[in-house]
């Protein structure tokens, strides 16, 4: 009897692996010939290489779109021609179309970590700050939303003082971070985490349109495109209107930047966003000649043998600075020696009550507004400033 039993037992177990050997088959089959039958992202566009960018002043990254995705290619800061992250975004039933890619976003994604300032200026424009969950230097921030958030324990900080917090990251799980590196790196601190992360070189931008125009790159993820490029094109308007109004003019004043510092004066470059702006506000920027596109050190001598007889000095004050004449002669007496500080011509930035760093950036039509009413206060008699003004 026990041996019918133990023969029978064998029979039905050797019925019931070979059912599973089948069913196993059947489904790694039935996956592979799923993911052969799905077409590759990356080879649909490249099928398709004449489609024609999105962007049109940038040159930090590009947007293509093609049967509802968008391809967005992010270059080198330094080195443009070399492309440094490649990521593809649609809608979830475009993505299941497709075989799996870790570059393919699902849009619109519901959570992101922003670690720039600019980004969430971004997100405000777009009407998307409820996305934001972790944010770093939180005590830098000026949107009274996010700083609400972040003392009600919605948003959380992730990021401070040059450290990341690791174990933080992975609690709150973002569905991304965006984050503006120094300098390019092959690996991120939070990479360990799994968080997806998108990098932001918009302050690479020298031209401010096309600093402004990372707005468009921000919606993508969130499917906002339309949105963000209707707000462009009206910013662009405006800021095209203001460069009209200055035109041809045959004044154009002289103009210098910054102030020494630890033993250094960094200039804005002459191929720099602050020279171009000078330079469409109707200005005569004393290094408009030179080629870098960023600040770059120079002695107290050299500036002031280039700069001392200038019409007008730009400053932007740092948090907390005193903004007045009597405070820029206790940091460093000599500056009374330049023409600009003798007649009360020094254009300053209030960065903190202003918000500069945080919104400026999308805001490229009022700064060169306000340094216009600076400038040339016959030509915008009305304007308010809200950047930039002549202190007093």
């Amino acid at each position: 009897m026990i041996y019918l039993l133990n023969k029978m037992s064998y029979k039905v177990f050797r019925i019931l692996a070979f059912n599973f050997f089948v069913l196993v088959s059947v489904h790694i089959f039935s996956s592979c010939t799923d993911k052969s039958s799905k077409p590759d992202i990356e080879k649909v566009f490249e099928a398709h290489p004449d489609l024609k960018s999105l962007v049109e002043y940038a040159e930090g990254f590009d947007l293509y779109q093609y049967d509802s995705i968008t391809k967005v290619v992010v270059y080198h800061p330094v080195l443009p021609e070399e492309v440094i992250e490649t990521f593809y975004v649609a809608g979830q039933s475009k993505a299941d179309s497709f075989q799996e890619n870790k570059h393919f976003f699902v849009s619109p994604i519901d959570s992101v970590a922003i670690f720039s300032a600019t980004q969430i200026n971004a997100l405000d424009k777009l009407n998307l700050l409820d996305k934001i969950v972790g944010v770093s230097e939180a005590s830098y921030i000026k949107n009274s939303y996010v700083q609400q958030q972040y003392s009600d324990g919605k948003i959380t900080e992730l990021a401070g003082s040059g450290d990341f917090y690791v174990e933080t990251t992975m609690m709150v799980n973002p569905s991304v971070i965006f984050y503006s590196p120094s300098k390019v790196i092959e690996s991120h601190p939070l990479e360990v985490t799994g968080v997806p992360l998108i990098p932001f070189y918009d302050y690479m931008e020298t031209d401010p349109l096309g600093r402004a125009e990372w707005l468009k790159f921000t919606a993508v993820f969130f499917n906002r495109y339309g949105q963000a490029d209707s707000i462009f094109r009206l910013i662009e308007a405006e800021y095209k209107n203001y460069r009209e109004i200055v035109g041809n003019t045959a004044n154009k004043p002289t103009i210098f930047s910054d102030k020494y510092f630890n033993g250094q004066w960094y200039v804005p470059g002459g191929k720099s966003y602050l020279a171009k702006l000078f330079a469409d506000a109707g200005a005569d920027y004393i290094w408009k000649n030179d080629l870098h596109k960023s600040s770059f050190p120079l002695d107290y001598e050299v500036v002031y043998k280039q700069a001392f007889d200038a019409d007008y000095w730009r400053i932007v004050g740092s948090f907390g600075e005193e903004a007045s004449y009597d405070a820029l002669l206790s940091q460093n007496e000599l500056y009374k020696n330049f023409r600009a500080f003798k007649e009360k011509k020094v254009i300053w930035c209030d960065a903190e009550n202003s918000a500069y760093f945080e919104t400026s950036p999308l805001e490229p039509h009022i700064v060169l507004a306000d340094l216009i009413k600076a400038l040339h206060p016959e030509l915008l008699p009305d304007h308010k400033p809200r950047y930039y003004y002549i202190l007093p």
